[in-house]
């Protein structure tokens, strides 16, 4: 426990440190970047995350291969994320389909389906999805499930992992426009985000969603002892939601449209589909269930 409060406290310090740098240099990122002050202010926290963390890792002892999350699992580790990949983009499209076929989902009017648009959505996902998932993945399920597991079972360190995880998604600042951007207005908007976890139930749907993603992603790096499956699964996933949002939208008319959340993907359905994913992997990942007679 106290690792993942550790990781808690890094996160806010970096949050209150963009929130204290940013409107310096807020001019080069609207130059450079086109960034608003909400990205921005959310961005660089994570950017110092990432330039800090050798610093949290050699002081909590986690700075070696196998406590990061890379340890050797006998193959390359490309062909691993190539796997992992494809595992991820089977399971969402098995939840897009879910939604298809209950009518929480319809097919976008306004877009015309081309297999090019098809492609390019989809190396635009696969592009985006392998960023995001080297890094929360190395954040969430590398050096912090690490240390973690030296004083936790696996179950309590999955959930509380999986529920850090998912209301990271909840404290984005508010969108920031035509507003000039002072340290007064950067707290606030920090402020503002953090304020979001206090109103989790009104998105229980969508909380309970990314826990249970979560937690299925803490037991493949239990069971692979490498965050390089969880890699390609997370990247798989961002690049099949890249191309269901841009072709299917929800219904808001539909009789199961409380079934998916306010992000579009997320929901109640999502609960049960990643549940029985889960379920499913962990008894087919069981080595015991590997080394009995006749396996």
């Amino acid at each position: 426990m106290p690792v993942l409060i550790a990781f808690v406290l890094y996160l806010l310090t970096c949050m209150l440190l963009s929130s204290l740098l940013v409107p310096w240099l807020y001019p080069l990122f609207e130059s450079w970047f086109g960034a608003t002050p909400d990205r921005s202010l959310y961005r660089f926290a994570m950017f110092l995350g990432l330039l800090g963390m050798p610093f949290l890792l050699g002081m909590l002892k986690l700075r070696d291969r196998v406590s990061m999350g890379f340890a050797p699992i006998g193959d390359r580790a490309s062909r691993v994320i190539a796997r992992g990949l494809l595992f991820g983009a089977l399971i969402l499209a098995g939840l897009i389909a879910g939604h298809l076929l209950t009518g929480a989902h319809q097919m976008r009017a306004d877009v015309d389906i081309t297999a090019w648009l098809i492609t390019r959505t989809a190396v635009s996902g696969l592009a985006s999805g392998l960023v995001v998932g080297l890094i929360e993945e190395f954040f969430f399920r590398g050096p912090m499930q690490s240390g973690a597991r030296r004083t936790l079972p696996f179950w309590p360190t999955a959930v509380a992992i999986g529920a850090f995880y998912s209301a990271v998604h909840f404290i984005r600042p508010p969108r920031l426009r035509d507003i000039e951007l002072d340290t007064t207005v950067a707290l606030q908007a920090t402020l503002d985000g953090l304020s979001n976890l206090a109103h989790l139930a009104d998105d229980a749907d969508r909380f309970m969603g990314l826990l249970v993603a979560g937690v299925f992603l803490s037991m493949v790096r239990e069971r692979t002892g490498s965050i390089l499956w969880p890699i390609g699964i997370h990247a798989g996933w961002v690049m099949v939601i890249k191309v269901s949002k841009r072709l299917t939208e929800v219904d808001p008319n539909a009789q199961m449209a409380f079934l998916v959340s306010s992000d579009r993907i997320t929901g109640w359905l999502s609960v049960f589909w990643m549940c029985l994913i889960a379920a499913i992997y962990w008894w087919w990942s069981d080595p015991r269930r590997k080394h009995r007679p006749g396996n």
